[in-house]
Parts: structure tokens; sequence; C-alpha cells
């Protein structure tokens, strides 16, 4: 009977251990944004905002139906090769902390010879949320684009 009693102490500290050593959450949460199948088509208020944004560099935020729509474009570029991607959503006390990544290409690259507009967007469940925006790689800041 003693044995099986340490055996059950010992099985009930093993997995709190287990547990409590599980990994441990950053600074703030990560939020994930809705996979495109989640929602339905952008709306045409939308495709109107990115239309209008894609030409600017910068960073905007919408709220639309419940919705907010993170835009982050690249503005004109003389060719192919160029990447804006939204890497991480991460909520910071009362901030969504949005970081992006910029990608020029290289000099031996080959792009495509077109005038391009990249952009990414991300798509939240609607926040009251302020939102901050945070420049990786080829650019070290993303100025925010006021709705106009």
């Amino acid at each position: 009977m003693l044995k099986k009693m340490i055996l059950i102490t010992f099985l009930v500290v093993s997995v709190l251990f287990v547990y409590g050593c599980g990994e441990v959450e950053e600074e703030g949460e990560v939020v994930t944004p809705l996979d495109p199948e989640e929602r339905e088509e952008l709306p045409e208020e939308i495709k109107a905002w990115i239309e209008d944004s894609r030409d600017k560099f910068g960073g905007r935020a919408r709220v639309h139906n419940g919705l907010l729509y993170i835009l982050v474009t690249y503005g004109e570029k003389p060719t192919g090769g160029y990447i804006v991607e939204i890497d991480e959503l991460e909520k910071q006390n009362d901030t969504l902390v949005v970081t992006a990544e910029f990608t020029e290409p290289g000099e031996d690259e080959m792009v495509t010879q077109a005038i391009t507009y990249p952009y990414d967007l991300a798509v939240v469940e609607e926040t009251e949320l302020s939102v901050e925006f945070v420049a990786t790689g080829d650019e070290n800041t993303i100025p925010v684009l006021e709705e106009q």
C-alpha cells in the first residue's frame, strides 16, 4: 500500500512539473488573424480602401462589420521582388502591435519589370485596442496613414 501511495504521489508531482514547465508566454498575447476561409469575400468598401492605399507606404487599420482590417502597404515600386508580410499581431497592454517585414529584391535577383504595389492584409475580430506598426527587414519604420 505504501509503494502504491508513493507511486501515485510521484505521478501527480511529475504531471504538475511537466505542466508547470510548459511554454511560457512572451510579453504579450499573440493575436491570430482569421484564415481567408473563415471570413467572407472582402467587402467592396474594404477593396476600395485597399485600392486607395496601395500606392502609399504605411500602415492603416479599419473596422468594418465587426472585423478589424489591418493593412500594411509598401507603396509603388518600379519592379517586382518587393515584399511586405505581416509577421505578428501581439497584444501589449492597450495596444495591438503589428509587426511587418519588408524585403527589397537583391541586386542580382531576377524580377518582373513592371510597376508593383506590394501589401499585406490581416483580419481579426474587432477590438478596442489602438494599433501600432513596427517594421523589420529592409525598413525601419512604418508611417501611419490617416483616413481620408
